[in-house]
């Protein structure tokens, strides 16, 4: 009989700190039940606090779920408390890799352990990637907060190049233009009010066609807008009707992209010469409406996409080309 083929091990090294702790450990053990060999690698610190408050059982482990620990960089401390976060960065950041190489080696020279095949850090302790590339062993990047605010953090540097960030003292008028379909039209809808809420002055851009269908639904008095909050239209290049109904996407994508930028550019230089109305400060787009981005740009206006389906959505559109690039889709044997 041939030998056995061993098990895939994954190092997993959270930021140590609850929010992140709890959430690696929970895909720990998803990967556990899923055939993976785990060594989970606390610091020294927050291994004696994980003893002090649940015993020495807690981090016994299994044969193939074991913990390690690496040394934070701090000066040692029994203190049974959160350590203060930014001296617990840097110190993490300078002082990690050296530790968690040594780790990774001595974890690949352990009888009766498999060989490591993969490191799964948390965004924060990228000495991880360092480390991995290092021993030649793939590496992923576990974000343990929410999709939307990874999306923040990602493209905060742009908002500041863009001048979104920080705000202008002059009240703020955002130009929200979405897509003509309800699942963009009603989130874009409340991102307008809650802009409005916080100071901004708004002008929610509707299609002709859908303005119309608005005024049957809900009145008039509905597109009427109210102090700091008026509705503009613009048409969508298809020909003209007063149907009832849904209009049908690829027509109307097609017609957008090939129809709307003019129209648009005109409804922005028509704003900011009307009097009593703020200078357009942005121009908020559905992800769809690219002409959004061509108008702001030629006015030199700090332009945002809106994308209106869930941020993990997101992240997966803009990273699906990677993961084919990389041979991990399309999934091998299914």
């Amino acid at each position: 009989m041939g030998s056995e083929t061993p098990k895939p091990h994954v190092v997993c090294v959270p930021f140590p700190a609850q929010g992140h702790v709890s959430p690696l450990m929970q895909l720990s053990k998803l990967l556990h039940c899923r055939g993976f060999h785990v060594t989970f690698v606390n610091t020294e610190f927050n291994h004696r606090r994980l003893i002090r408050s649940r015993g020495p059982e807690s981090v016994k482990g299994l044969t193939d779920f074991r913990f390690e620990t690496i040394p934070d960089g701090l000066p040692p401390s029994d203190r049974d408390a959160t350590q203060e976060a930014p001296p617990l960065c840097d110190s993490t950041r300078k002082n990690c890799l050296v530790p968690f190489v040594e780790l990774l080696h001595r974890l690949n020279s352990t009888p009766g352990v498999p060989p490591v095949t993969c490191v799964v850090s948390d965004g924060l302790m990228s000495f991880g990637i360092e480390a991995a590339k290092e021993v030649g062993v793939p590496e992923v990047q576990f974000w343990t907060a929410s999709a939307c605010s990874f999306m923040g953090y990602l493209h905060f540097r742009e908002l500041i190049k863009r001048g979104i960030f920080p705000m202008k003292e002059r009240k703020p008028h955002a130009v929200c233009v979405p897509f003509p379909a309800q699942g963009h039209v009603t989130p874009m809808m409340k991102l307008a009010q809650l802009l409005h809420s916080s100071g901004f002055f708004i002008t929610y851009v509707n299609t002709e066609f859908n303005h119309k269908r608005w005024v049957r639904s809900r009145g008039p008095e509905y597109v009427e807008g109210y102090v700091g909050f008026q509705f503009k239209t613009i048409p969508d290049g298809l020909p003209p009707s007063d149907r009832d109904a849904t209009q049908d996407p690829p027509a109307l994508c097609a017609s957008l992209r090939t129809n709307c930028l003019g129209p648009f550019r005109a409804l922005l230089t028509e704003l900011n010469s009307s009097a009593g109305t703020p200078q357009v400060s942005y121009v908020v787009s559905d992800g769809v409406m690219g002409f959004g981005r061509e108008a702001a740009e030629e006015l030199g206006i700090p332009e945002v996409q809106f994308w209106t389906a869930s941020a993990c959505g997101l992240m997966g559109y803009l990273q699906y080309p990677e993961l084919i690039e990389k041979g991990i889709v399309p999934f091998k044997g299914t």
